[in-house]
């Protein structure tokens, strides 16, 4: 018998794939606030760097003064290159999700995205009725890496203990957030942003090639 109840599952490069358009979307966003040269390649190296946070707090300590204004212009950038230059799905992704759910977990997407681009990129993915709950930074209180995001899925769907809780991301921050929120497994996945070496420095108990793993066995019973 799995001692978890609920699975959290990071979206871009973890269930949707990133494609760079998180890259993108930025380098939009920085050519329209004028940063040129090598401000913009130390710019760009920070948000490699915190990928997986969430990108108020990210434009928060590039541009303090700018950070709103790039805040909203990076979300709408994303939207707009999601549908320039298509998005799709971890291959096996879905098919996992509802596998999941068929054998009684519960199970929840977290992102550092803002809510209204949330729910426009699953509305292009056609995921509306995938998952029991759905939490960016503005609904719990604070984006990766604090926990605030895993303890709302867990009060949200009513985990009878955050041990109960797999947290499973693409990032070294998805990794750090689940260790401070006590989760009783962080799940690391290659198919984004974060090597296997640096998803274990920071904190996850096993690295798997895709989500698609996840229904094998021995990962949903390690406890």
């Amino acid at each position: 018998m799995s001692p978890f109840e609920l699975i959290c599952f990071d979206f871009a490069g973890t269930t949707m794939t990133d494609s760079g358009l998180v890259l993108e979307a930025f380098r939009r966003t920085i050519d329209g606030l004028g940063v040129e040269g090598e401000r913009a390649a130390q710019a760009e190296a920070y948000v490699i760097e915190t990928m997986g946070q969430s990108k108020i707090d990210v434009f928060s300590a590039l541009f303090p003064a700018q950070s709103a204004a790039a805040n909203d212009a990076f979300e709408g950038h994303f939207v707009e290159a999601a549908q320039e230059l298509g998005v799709g799905e971890v291959p096996g992704a879905r098919a996992t999700v509802e596998a999941l759910r068929s054998f009684g977990f519960k199970v929840a997407l977290t992102t550092g995205f803002s809510p209204a681009t949330r729910e426009s990129l699953i509305e292009i993915l056609g995921w509306s009725d995938l998952f029991d709950a759905r939490v960016s930074p503005a609904d719990a209180g604070r984006g990766r890496p604090a926990p605030d995001m895993l303890w709302w899925c867990a009060l949200r769907l009513g985990a009878t203990a955050i041990t109960s809780v797999m947290a499973v991301g693409d990032t070294a921050s998805d990794m750090v957030a689940g260790q401070r929120a006590g989760a009783g497994s962080r799940v690391g996945v290659l198919t984004g942003t974060d090597d296997e070496r640096r998803l274990l420095e920071h904190g996850a108990d096993v690295v798997i090639d895709s989500v698609v793993d996840l229904l094998s066995f021995e990962t949903l019973t390690a406890g």
